[in-house]
């Protein structure tokens, strides 16, 4: 099966149009186009996938089967539990574990049923599908 980036080209230029002119159509930015068409970026979110579909003719499960695939089991507890006490430490600039981007993360305030207030850590990933939510 041919990679992402191949399917993309191949795809663009059957519709006949250049990288900026995918890049205007789809809101998508230049950069980040070049870096999935030179296979530097294997994975889409959601809404650069449905967007790149519709502008290319094509179903996002085209897409999304040529996406490289994330192994969730080689993140063991200890790396989670460590990110989890990091950020209740309020440190900045966590990198997600599965690519490596930045992580967005929050606490979240919550009360038990005697009105205890439990701070739970929150994160989720600007590129990839790696979210703590628990």
């Amino acid at each position: 099966m041919e990679s992402l980036a191949e399917f993309i080209q191949k795809k663009r230029e059957k519709a006949g149009l250049s990288i900026t002119g995918l890049a205007n159509k789809s809101n998508i930015k230049l950069e980040i186009l070049e870096d999935i068409e030179s296979g530097k970026e294997l994975f889409l979110s959601v809404t650069q996938r449905q967007q790149l579909a519709r502008i290319l003719k094509c179903s996002p499960k085209d897409l999304k089967m040529r996406e490289k695939d994330y192994q969730f089991d080689i993140i063991g507890d200890e790396v989670i539990d460590n990110l989890k006490r990091r950020i209740l430490n309020h440190e900045t600039n966590l990198k997600c574990p599965l690519c490596g981007e930045p992580l967005i993360t929050r606490i979240a305030k919550m009360h038990d049923l005697e009105d205890n207030l439990i701070l739970q850590p929150k994160a989720h990933c600007v590129k990839c599908i790696f979210q703590i939510k628990e």
